[in-house]
């Protein structure tokens, strides 16, 4: 009996597990998993990261906005790249470089979970949680920006959001940039501050 129920519950788990393995999306994050740890890991093996990303001349700024980027599409995220763009680079230029590495994975992320909403009906979900968490997954610019704010996860859960509601991309982009110009501008002037230490 206890032979039945065992196998019974590995066919339930294996109905469950195997749609994810196969849609496409799952091997897109896992795929964005991978690039965002080669990216953490390699720059953690540079015993001078900041020395490495500027001994690329004028495609420094490039490369800095590509790590950002990729780094900036996963839950783990670094806040390492835009506090070496206020190190390497001049103020209002490290700024610019953290906003634009913060859009560019955002607008990956929001296609990705675009994309994502057909496969794991993420709105039916959201609708499915308690009301008071509900309150958490408005869909408006103003509720976007504040959650962008939020430490951690804030920017994650917004691109989720917004991708998997369809909220037009220049209201997206518009709330990426609002609501990551504070940590865009405390990150680089925590690297200029460390270099002018």
């Amino acid at each position: 009996m206890d032979a039945v129920n065992t196998l019974g519950q590995r066919r339930a788990v294996q109905q469950r597990i195997l749609p994810i393995i196969r849609a496409p999306l799952f091997w897109q994050l896992a795929a964005l998993g991978t690039v965002s740890v080669a990216s953490k890991v390699w720059l953690g093996a540079q015993s001078d990261p900041g020395s490495s990303i500027q001994d690329w001349g004028i495609v420094a700024p490039f490369v800095a906005v590509t790590l950002q980027g990729t780094t900036s599409m996963t839950p783990m995220g670094s806040s390492l790249i835009p506090v070496l763009n206020g190190m390497l680079f001049p103020l209002l230029l490290a700024v610019v470089l953290n906003l634009v590495g913060g859009v560019a994975g955002s607008v990956g992320m929001y296609y990705i979970w675009r994309r994502g909403e057909r496969e794991l009906q993420i709105r039916e979900r959201l609708r499915a949680l308690p009301p008071w968490a509900r309150r958490f997954t408005r869909d408006d610019l103003s509720s976007l920006i504040i959650m962008r704010m939020l430490p951690w996860a804030g920017g994650n859960l917004a691109n989720l959001i917004a991708g998997a509601h369809h909220v037009p991309l220049r209201v997206h982009i518009l709330g990426v940039a609002i609501g990551s110009l504070p940590g865009s501008i405390i990150y680089a002037s925590l690297g200029a501050g460390i270099i002018s230490l």
